[in-house]
């Protein structure tokens, strides 16, 4: 393309926004947070945990996918959470969009865990600027025992426009989408990792790395999520062990990989101090997978995403596989280079 007919292209790009208003697609992530119920806790006490506003008007026939993550972490609980996305736009009452989520917990336990979960809105009206927040409240049939705490709570959207074609649309999805572009890739999956009774506080493994170029972005915003199987497993009934997860990068010219996102935590179940198993000894299996947003990236830049697992505590074997690290990265909003 020359220069006189990129002038062009960017000139049809401005005026074509103008009139239809409709830009390709967006990858934008909410702050972290958290939330905490403690013992006692009513049946339908209800708080924020995490929320993220979406300016919508620039797109035609939009739908939005948002996707929610936490590090569940409980201390003796026992009760129902239940967890649901509300939207609020232009001077509207609150409401709710997809099924509600449940975090259901039968005997008072010690745990740390994951919990994600995805919803899709394609109702809302256009040209609007809403606000989506997932509120989460006690649930079941009786108050909450113990204390639970949802942190590194948060909230991330893709928005694009739907195929659908629409004539007062087409022109401006024709030539954004050029420009707006989307990149996926998946990293390799990792290796076994055991975590053995007796590892070393502090020790470290890598679980999965993604490398990611986004030259080809202008105000690049990459979405991180892994996924992984842990396995667990001891001969009596007192050990635990606890690891935690945590997101780095090294790009160009950097000689030091740094955090990206909250460190999350994991835990062997602990039921012992309140009901005693029936046999001693306990095995189990369980997922453990997340997602963190990395927005503050140069452009033009080449980065090395690493997960690394560092134990704690390390009583009962834990063995982790299927680790694998993938990424979406999107333009961060309409700015054009």
């Amino acid at each position: 393309m020359n220069l006189s007919s990129k002038a062009n292209f960017k000139d049809d790009y401005k005026n074509s926004n103008k009139s239809s208003d409709s830009c390709g697609q967006i990858l934008k992530c909410g702050e972290v947070s958290q939330a905490l119920l403690f013992n006692g806790a009513s049946i339908g006490t209800s708080v924020p945990a995490a929320t993220i506003t979406l300016d919508t008007s620039k797109f035609c026939n939009k739908c939005i996918m948002l996707e929610f993550t936490s590090n569940i972490i409980g201390t003796l609980f026992q009760g129902t959470l239940n967890f649901q996305l509300y939207r609020f736009c232009d001077d509207q009452l609150p409401i709710p969009i997809g099924p509600q989520f449940y975090l259901i917990q039968s005997i008072p336990a010690v745990f740390a865990k994951t919990f994600p979960f995805f919803v899709c809105d394609c109702n809302s009206c256009p040209n609007e600027c809403c606000t989506y927040s997932i509120v989460v409240s006690a649930g079941g049939s009786t108050p909450i025992i113990g204390n639970i705490g949802i942190f590194a709570a948060r909230l991330a959207a893709i928005i694009t426009d739907n195929p659908i074609r629409d004539d007062d649309c087409y022109s401006c999805n024709r030539l954004s989408h050029k420009d707006n572009k989307t990149i996926l890739k998946c990293g390799t999956p990792g290796s076994a990792i055991q975590i053995a009774p007796g590892t070393l506080a502090g020790t470290t493994f890598t679980a999965s790395t993604l490398t990611l170029n986004t030259s080809c972005l202008c105000d690049p915003c990459v979405k991180l999520e892994f996924a992984s199987t842990l396995a667990f497993s001891s001969p009596t009934t007192i050990d635990g062990t606890v690891a935690n997860f945590q997101v780095f990068k090294l790009c160009d010219n950097q000689r030091n990989p740094i955090p990206v996102g909250p460190q999350l935590v994991f835990s062997v179940p602990n039921t012992t101090l309140i009901v005693p198993p029936a046999a001693p000894g306990f095995s189990g299996t369980s997922t453990f997978s997340f997602f963190v947003c990395d927005c503050d990236i140069c452009p033009h830049e080449c980065c090395t995403y690493s997960v690394v697992v560092t134990t704690a505590t390390a009583d009962a074997t834990v063995t982790i596989t299927n680790a694998r690290l993938s990424a979406i990265a999107a333009d961060n909003n309409f700015r054009c280079c």
